[in-house]
Order: structure tokens, then C-alpha cells, then sequence
């Protein structure tokens, strides 16, 4: 173990890993780390990472400013960035609720990332996600418009980064929803948007509007670990006008329509089944009841959000969900033939 900053520094040179970047060996205790070099400006943020320790962050031991320059001593990780690989929903979620822990710990501290990707997520033998590459990180300054120089890896870093804003945890929010993205599709999400269950938690993060994205990491994890998406912040079409196409929508318009027409019907008519005897206002409610069954619930099976729950019975391969929505759709008309035949066959027993 270090004990105190002397030994921490007791350090001997084993190989360079990268420009600037060199693996080191502590000569008391024998330990692996990594010495990086640093722009002067760097060394605030990194006085803020060395009071930070968490499981799914790399630990900053400490840092020196040496001849213009910072020197840090971090921990040697000894696994692989994640793999260019494609994950299915559970493993996806696993990691990702592990990075969110790493961001949660890091924004409490005043701290963004800003470099979220693939190549800055390690992977240990046991499961554990390390974020490491604190190279851009910068701590918070919610006093200015923008950050003073534009960072980031093209594709996973939010629009603010480019100048457009001053860079919060939102900014690691955006590069969160491109990396879940990637590890479903292995695409970025402009190249093609994931059609899973998790499609709708990729779109909030991904919001240009830093506002409409998650408010946090640990609101990001609550969601994936099965939290509902709060559906006010976002404007949902009702229940068959979510599809993209023509024909479901003029279906349901007219399917809706007669709804309509059928609750003006019996609205209007209902005054005179009570003129009449028992059984006749017996009947004709039966009636009533299958009708609205059948007019409220068949647009809503057919076009509605009977598409989410096909996706869930097939999380890992969502095409599998069109297969389910089909049969659930015909099984719906089935349905609703029955319902009339078991209307008129009742009301004739009365």
C-alpha cells in the first residue's frame, strides 16, 4: 500500500503506452501506474479527480505541476475498451447503468467527462466498467455561455461542446445515448436508430435541447433498470397516429369515427329504453357495452402501444415484434366479431 505522497512518487519507468503517456512502477510497493503529462490548464480538474473514488472511475493518485506542465499518477487498468461488438439489451444495460455510476460520482464533484466512447470504457475480467481519459474533462462553470475551447469526438459529443452551449452532466447524457446506440446497432444514431425497447431512451438523451434530455446519470439508470420515462416532458401522438404510415392513420381515423358515431347513438337514444320494458333496456345495453368494447379497444390494439409490448416479449431481436403485432392484431378481430356475435346471441336469449 502507499502510504504517503514520498512513496507515491518513488517511481521507476517500465514503458511508454502513448504519446505523453507512460506506464510506471512504484519501487516501495511495486505497484503498476500510469504517469500522464498534462497541459498546465488541466491541473484544477485534476486536484478535483484525486479527491474522487469510485468503482467504475479510473482513481487519480495525485498530481504535480512540474516545468509548465501537470504530472499525474492514475490507476493501471488492467482490461480491454469495450468491444466493437454488438451487445443485446440486457448487456447493454449492465454497462451503461455501470457508466452512469461513473458519471453520477463525477458530476457531484462539478466535473463532465465530455469523451464518452467506446475506446474510454474499460472492461474488467469480474464485470466491473472503468471510465477512464479524463484528457478533456473540465470542471463546471454554469457562469459562462460556453466553453472556452470546443472538445470531442465527432459523433458521441454533444452539440454544446462545439461552442453552441456551456457543457454540463447533460453533455455526458448525449454520449451516453450514442454509446447505448452503438452497442445495439454498432451505428452511430444517425446512421441507424435502434428499434428496440431502449429507442425511446436513446432519443431523450440524444436531444439537441439539453433541456428534454435525462436531468441526470442517475435518472438515465433509474429508467434503464425499468423506471418509466416521465411521457410529459415529450408530446406522444394518441394511440394510432404513432405509426409512419398513411393507411393506419386513415384506419383509425375512421375506426374513431365510428366510436363517435356509436356513443352519439346511444348517448341520444338511451332516454327511450326507459319508456320501454326491462328487458328491452337489459338488451340494449348489452349491446351498448359490446359495441364500445369493440370500437375502443380494436384501434387501440391494432395501432397503439400493442407495438412496446411485442418489443418487450422479444427485447434481443425486435423484427421478431412485427410477427407479435400481427397476431395480435388479427387475434383483435377476432375478437371483436365475437364480442358482436356473443352481444346479439345474449340479447336474443332475453
Amino acid at each position: 500500500m502507499v502510504v504517503n505522497q514520498s512513496q507515491l512518487w518513488n517511481i521507476s519507468f517500465v514503458m511508454c503506452i502513448h504519446k505523453n503517456i507512460d506506464l510506471v512502477r512504484n519501487n516501495d510497493t511495486g505497484r503498476m501506474m500510469v504517469r500522464r503529462i498534462s497541459p498546465a490548464v488541466d491541473f484544477p480538474v485534476l486536484v478535483a479527480l484525486c479527491r474522487i473514488k469510485q468503482r467504475n472511475l479510473m482513481e487519480v493518485y495525485d498530481v504535480r505541476s512540474e516545468n509548465g506542465v501537470c504530472v499525474s499518477l492514475c490507476e493501471f487498468i488492467n482490461g480491454t475498451t469495450l468491444p466493437d461488438q454488438r451487445y443485446d439489451v440486457i448487456a447493454a444495460k449492465q454497462i451503461l447503468c455501470q457508466i452512469c455510476d461513473g458519471l453520477t460520482a463525477l458530476h457531484s464533484h462539478g466535473i463532465v467527462h465530455r469523451d464518452i466512447k467506446p475506446e474510454n470504457i474499460m472492461l474488467l475480467s469480474d464485470g466491473t466498467v472503468k471510465i477512464i481519459d479524463y484528457s478533456i474533462s473540465r470542471l463546471m462553470k454554469p457562469d459562462q455561455r460556453k466553453d472556452t475551447t470546443a472538445f470531442g469526438t465527432a459523433g458521441y459529443a454533444s452539440p454544446e461542446q462545439f461552442g453552441f452551449a456551456q457543457t454540463n452532466g447533460k453533455a455526458d447524457i448525449y454520449s451516453c445515448g450514442v454509446l447505448l446506440n452503438y452497442m445495439l446497432t454498432g451505428k452511430m444514431p444517425t446512421e441507424e436508430l435502434h428499434q428496440g425497447v431502449l429507442k425511446t431512451v436513446i432519443e431523450q438523451c440524444i436531444e439537441i435541447d439539453e433541456s428534454k434530455r435525462f436531468q441526470s446519470a442517475a435518472e438515465l439508470k433509474s429508467v434503464l433498470l425499468g423506471r418509466k420515462i416521465n411521457s410529459r416532458r415529450t408530446f406522444r401522438p394518441p394511440p394510432g397516429f404513432r405509426s409512419k404510415r398513411v393507411l393506419p392513420k386513415i384506419l383509425t381515423v375512421i375506426l374513431f369515427s365510428a366510436w363517435l358515431f356509436m356513443l352519439f347513438v346511444y348517448i341520444n337514444g338511451f332516454p327511450a329504453f326507459l319508456k320501454t320494458d326491462t328487458k328491452n333496456i337489459i338488451q340494449q345495453l348489452i349491446l351498448m357495452v359490446d359495441f364500445m368494447v369493440l370500437w375502443t379497444a380494436l384501434p387501440y390494439i391494432l395501432f397503439g402501444d400493442m407495438f412496446r409490448l411485442s418489443e418487450r416479449i422479444n427485447p434481443n431481436n425486435p423484427q421478431n415484434g412485427k410477427y407479435v403485432l400481427r397476431i395480435l392484431g388479427v387475434a383483435s378481430i377476432v375478437l371483436g366479431f365475437v364480442l358482436i356475435v356473443i352481444g346479439v346471441y345474449v340479447t336474443n336469449l332475453l
